[in-house]
């Protein structure tokens, strides 16, 4: 079976406050963009991935594998094999995308037909970011990722992505977001807008927690040069993104952007997380 497994960015990131577990609660959205790893999961007596990133057990693939097949409780193997296209640690989720359509390949190699519930379950077990890549598109995600609410999608737009340097320790950037004032949420306000179809008033409250004590405000201003409808963060870091209403206006920012010496890539909203292409 072939997929694609598409990136996200955030378009919201509030972080609420902390579970008694440690566990960090949080209101965002999540949104699916035209970037992708391409994924052929076949059968197998053993679970095998192969990736030209990170091979083995050591990938959350493998993970989403074992999980698989112990939360079913059948015996089983998969032969995974992973063309990444997606920018590794870079707060885009390109390994979260990955173990989701390795879950929805084996429901469907193993003719199982899982509950939501039970797919939630394993993709949990994966890591927080999974979850949402079971549906994709546009979403409202809570709690510690495990509630996933699809909102009206946001379509026709286009990001601007600028990796710049090297990912920060998400658990250190929780640690620093801790001793500081909890930021005004946006997410609540930034739905109800969604709902009403003012797509543009919404992407006036694009934000990220994290801004505060990851983004690089050189590349952010950079970024806000070129006259797009918002800048921001996703995730953790340390992608910094903007907004643009039309593939002309992305492209035309990303040819600036790189005569200024960055190597931006270019991607629209995306409709889904994980295509099954064959």
């Amino acid at each position: 079976m072939l997929l694609r497994a598409f990136a996200k960015i955030n378009l919201t990131l509030d972080i609420l406050g902390k579970r008694a577990d440690g566990y960090h609660i949080i209101d965002s959205v999540f949104q699916s963009i035209g970037i992708f790893d391409t994924l052929s999961v076949s059968k197998s007596d053993i679970i095998s991935v192969y990736c030209d990133g990170i091979s083995g057990e050591n990938n959350l693939a493998y993970t989403a594998a074992k999980e698989f097949f112990d939360v079913v409780g059948i015996s089983g193997g998969a032969n995974i094999e992973i063309k990444k296209n997606i920018p590794v640690c870079a707060g885009l989720g390109g390994g979260s995308a990955d173990a989701a359509a390795v879950i929805i390949a084996l429901q469907r190699l193993y003719g199982v037909n899982l509950t939501k519930d039970r797919l939630l379950k394993i993709a949990l077990r994966c890591g927080a970011d999974v979850p949402f890549f079971l549906f994709g598109s546009t979403a409202r995600v809570g709690g510690i990722g495990e509630k996933v609410v699809p909102i009206t999608k946001i379509s026709g737009y286009y990001a601007v992505l600028l990796k710049a340097g090297e990912k920060k320790s998400t658990g250190d950037m929780y640690r620093m977001i801790d001793t500081m004032p909890i930021s005004k949420p946006a997410t609540d306000e930034f739905v109800k807008l969604i709902e009403k179809g003012d797509f543009s008033a919404a992407l006036q409250l694009v934000n990220n927690a994290f801004c505060a004590v990851g983004a690089d405000q050189g590349v952010l201003a950079a970024l806000g040069a070129q006259n797009p409808v918002c800048v921001s963060f996703s995730g953790s870091g340390p992608t910094h993104f903007a907004i643009f209403e039309s593939k002309s206006a992305a492209k035309s920012a990303a040819e600036n952007l790189e005569n200024k010496g960055f190597s931006p890539l270019v991607a629209p909203f995306s409709d889904c997380a994980v295509e099954v292409i064959e």
